[in-house]
């Protein structure tokens, strides 16, 4: 038998094969739309009947801080009395927030306040996002969906920026209209589906954040500590208002939205 000969330098090496990587299964848009509308139509009987009230009392029961509001300058009045002026203010894009200009309103009355990157956007890698975040005192971001049984925010999302808005500052708040209430944690999967079918043209979205309450932990003594791990703070305004009205196409598209 002949031994092998090692490579001289510089000879080439051989390619490892590259494992096929299955493409993702096709998004299917009539049944993404199909199964919003008979979600919407379920979800609408059910507010009828006291759904956000319900949801109301169990986020209140796992500690945010829950305001509900019938004006926009009702919001606007809540968010100026947490955010202090001069504060530093992580911003991530939401329904609610464009609605009332809140980033041009709290910039205007002094606060240093970011505007995150938002889904439609394309980012590079680049490190003074990270600089922001950490420097932060607040973060704002809006909610995909609120759900009744668990007291949670849903928030879907592509980049990211929304996940460490809500983890990151020692204070998350989040903005949400009436509208994005939805009964159970599937529910919420439904919504996030189709926010990523009809504005990713993805089966899932990249990130799904399941918010509820503070960050608290009882690991050390068992005695329970806020902001171990995330904010120490959760504030949770609803605006009284609609994202969008029937259940056509355009308005299934406006309710997914965070």
């Amino acid at each position: 038998m002949t031994a092998e000969q090692p490579d001289e330098p510089g000879a080439a090496t051989p390619e490892a094969a590259t494992p096929e990587v299955p493409a993702p299964p096709p998004v299917i848009v009539d049944e993404v739309l199909a199964s919003l509308r008979r979600l919407r139509g379920r979800t609408r009987v059910r507010v009828r009947a006291g759904l956000l009230g319900e949801a109301v009392e169990a986020m209140t029961a796992v500690g945010f801080q829950v305001a509900r509001f019938d004006s926009g300058d009702g919001v606007l009045g809540r968010l100026r009395e947490i955010i202090p002026q001069d504060a530093r203010v992580v911003y991530q894009p939401c329904a609610a927030g464009r609605a009332l200009q809140v980033h041009e309103v709290l910039r205007a009355e002094g606060r240093d306040i970011v505007v995150l990157p938002d889904d439609a956007e394309r980012v590079g890698q680049n490190g003074s996002w990270r600089e922001h975040l950490l420097g932060a005192q607040f973060g704002v971001t809006g909610a995909t969906a609120l759900v009744a049984d668990t007291g949670s925010v849903a928030l879907a999302e592509e980049l990211g920026f929304g996940r460490a808005a809500s983890n990151v500052p020692p204070v998350h708040i989040a903005l949400a209209l009436a509208d994005s209430v939805v009964e159970t944690i599937l529910d919420a999967a439904v919504i996030a589906r189709g926010y990523a079918a009809l504005h990713l043209d993805r089966p899932l979205p990249r990130y799904l954040s399941l918010i509820s309450g503070p960050s608290k932990t009882a690991d050390i003594g068992f005695q329970l500590v806020p902001g171990m791990h995330g904010p120490r703070a959760a504030h949770v305004l609803i605006w009284d208002h609609p994202k969008g009205t029937g259940t056509g196409d355009d308005a299934l598209r406006t309710w997914v939205l965070a």
